[in-house]
């Protein structure tokens, strides 16, 4: 049996304990300040993505809520309500009749449940009072349509006036 003195007992320790701190530290101490870091560059990403995710919800339920409350306008309107001849009158009730040129009416099937009835009205020769009135009037009616597409130019035989040609939109929900 070696003998070894109190020096190189002391010496052996110190050496036992430096190679189990070192095997500490590659196995435990090393692999969990990396995976905190990890964590850490993780938990700042998936933050991102819950502010992301979170305006997403805010604008899906605005959007959600906006439908839902067309949905509701489009189901209260008048059952037996047509856009061509609404349109009509208030063009008689401007005084715009001799304005219209042409007045093409299309109705799109959006769906099983739902359609779009869409008026094309082309005007001539009317002075730009006459159609802000007249788009106001559409615009402020209590039905439910909407100018989505307005097409305006000088006119080439009197440039005091204009030609114009507006589309109007009427979401509906169609009879099964």
């Amino acid at each position: 049996m070696i003998r070894l003195t109190r020096r190189e007992k002391l010496l052996a320790l110190a050496l036992a304990i430096f190679a189990g701190g070192c095997l500490l530290f590659a196995f435990a101490i090393k692999p969990a300040l990396a995976r905190m870091k990890t964590l850490r560059r993780v938990i700042s990403e998936k933050r991102d993505e819950l502010q992301k995710l979170r305006a997403g919800s805010s604008e899906y339920i605005f959007l959600r809520d906006s439908l839902d409350n067309l949905r509701t306008k489009v189901a209260s309107q008048k059952k037996g309500f047509e856009l061509l001849p609404f349109l009509e009158s208030l063009i008689r009730e401007h005084g715009l009749a001799k304005k219209v040129a042409t007045m093409k009416q299309q109705v799109l099937q959006l769906g099983p449940s739902h359609s779009e009835t869409i008026v094309e009205v082309r005007l001539e020769n009317l002075t730009l009072k006459q159609l802000v009135d007249f788009l106001r009037k559409v615009e402020s009616s209590e039905v439910l349509a909407r100018i989505k597409s307005l097409y305006i130019k000088k006119n080439l035989t009197n440039t005091d006036l204009l030609d114009s040609v507006v589309e109007i939109h009427n979401p509906r929900l169609t009879q099964n």
